[in-house]
């Protein structure tokens, strides 16, 4: 890979052919993208089953725009056995596959890791799925819900809760978006192996594993007999809704006292040993100063004076927000309907560029191009897919 003097991108140079729907997969190959990637999103005739998802714009799904912006969309129909011989082509042609499907259905398309590796040892190859590519559960569906469900993580978060047990509402797919970023952090790491043996690798990614991620600290607590939690923390109730102060260190306790209430400095309750003990009290002492304030108040009055504490924002009030604007966090977009920000790249570089390269592709955008540029086709040879509707 050669990587141009200036602003360059970490992978300018390198191509990525992505078989991945809905979430996970695409979430990997945006952030693929948006570090310099090519990503050659090779979809069915009838498309991402992302493409329908809430909201839409007049061009399309916005939800779908924010997932997979700055790739570009062939269509390809693996139906059919030139549909699969294509795909390979592309295939050889790349630095990268991410796919998604269930396991073994790209195997038994003849896609798996052991046939494109094959024809390009040097190639990473990463499937991402719910379970993996072994054991006993390895040909079960799978979606965020379960793996949050199955990995423990709805157990510790119904347990820290004042409710009647029943578990969590699934409203985020936070396995999802965990299990992209970890399969887009493995195949750079891949990558740079390449680049110093010049052989590819298998990376295998689970929504299970990722899950499971968000509990490491407290998977210790069921093999030590003890009573003992670890720490949780619970907002506060302000004048026009709540705020989250984390009170983890004396000079944290010391600086709230001296702003809600400094008798409680010297409460034998909220001394170091006490506190945790304490803290329905203390937390009732907070609420007694914050339900007289606004949360915006609250905030920055805790803040200013060292306490960590932050207000509960809408997500009207995340577009909105000063300090994402300072950092990049946002990209804007347009669609037929006007313009739209969707989320950067949650990092950022001193001496690269990052940030998404163009808009949603619309479904086989790039298909004539792609594969013009990548295997040379002709006139004839397009036709020719096209009349068989081995491409769109």
């Amino acid at each position: 890979m050669t990587i141009a003097a200036g602003r360059a991108r970490p992978l300018d140079g390198v191509r990525v052919l992505d078989f991945t729907t809905m979430v996970s997969g695409p979430y990997c190959t945006r952030l693929l993208a948006d570090v310099g990637a090519t990503v050659i999103k090779l979809e069915s005739p009838t498309g991402d089953l992302l493409r329908a998802a809430v909201p839409h714009g007049a061009s399309g799904s916005r939800y779908f725009a924010a997932f997979n912006a700055g790739k570009r969309s062939i269509v390809v129909d693996l139906k059919q056995p030139d549909g699969v011989a294509l795909a390979r082509e592309l295939a050889a042609q790349c630095d990268v596959v991410v796919e998604n499907f269930r396991p073994g259905v790209m195997h038994k398309l003849g896609l798996g890791y052991a046939a494109l590796a094959a024809a390009n040892p040097a190639q990473v190859y990463c499937s991402i799925s719910g379970f993996g590519q072994t054991g006993p559960m390895q040909d079960w569906p799978a979606y965020a819900p379960i793996a949050h469900a199955l990995s423990g993580f709805d157990h510790v978060f119904t347990q820290a809760q004042e409710n009647d047990g029943a578990p969590p509402i699934a409203a985020i797919q936070i396995a999802d978006v965990l299990t992209g970023a970890f399969a887009f952090g493995a195949v750079q790491s891949a990558l740079i192996a390449r680049y110093r043996t010049g052989r590819g690798d298998y990376v295998d990614a689970t929504l299970l594993e990722a899950a499971m991620a968000l509990v490491t600290g407290d998977l210790q607590m069921p093999q030590i007999e003890t009573n003992t939690r670890i720490t949780t923390f619970k907002a506060v109730r302000a004048r026009d809704g709540y705020v989250m102060p984390v009170i983890l260190t004396d000079k944290a306790f010391e600086a709230l006292a001296d702003v809600v209430d400094p008798t409680l400095r010297g409460d034998p309750r909220f001394t170091t040993r006490e506190r945790a003990k304490h803290f329905p009290e203390l937390r009732a002492a907070i609420e007694r100063w914050t339900s007289r304030h606004d949360a915006r108040h609250c905030q920055e009055t805790l803040m200013a004076a060292g306490v960590p504490c932050a207000r509960y924002a809408t997500l009207d009030d995340v577009l909105d927000e000063p300090q994402l604007h300072a950092l990049g966090a946002f990209a804007t977009l347009e669609d037929a309907s006007g313009a739209f920000v969707v989320n950067n790249a949650p990092f950022r570089f001193g001496n690269a560029d990052r940030g998404i390269r163009g808009g949603a592709p619309a479904l086989g955008e790039h298909t004539r191009h792609v594969l013009t540029d990548l295997l040379g086709a002709d006139t004839n040879r397009l036709a020719d897919w096209l009349a068989r509707n081995v491409i769109a």
